[in-house]
């Protein structure tokens, strides 16, 4: 055993699972600021490619037989608007 002070010791377990915490943090962290980038800088042209992927989507799941309420529901989305975009209908979201 040595008795330096400033010598490398081996990482005890409560400094394995603080450095978890931490990089489980920055994930969590990570993951906020992409969805407000997402949100607030993306241009133009991605959320109109998102939208009509989307709505495609949707009126797949409708011609597949899955319940507008149902799919308006998980979505986040008024049963209105799930309407709009099954008519290919402009929508204001």
């Amino acid at each position: 055993m040595s008795t330096n002070p400033t010598a490398p010791t081996a990482a005890s377990p409560t400094t394995l699972q603080l450095r978890d915490r931490v990089r489980t943090w920055q994930g969590v962290a990570l993951g906020w600021a992409a969805v407000a980038l997402q949100r607030t800088v993306a241009g133009a042209g991605i959320r109109q490619r998102y939208k009509a992927h989307r709505d495609r989507a949707i009126r797949a799941a409708l011609r597949r037989g899955v319940p507008l309420d149902r799919l308006a529901g998980r979505l986040g989305l008024a049963s209105k608007t799930v309407r709009a975009i099954n008519r290919g209908e402009r929508t204001a979201d």
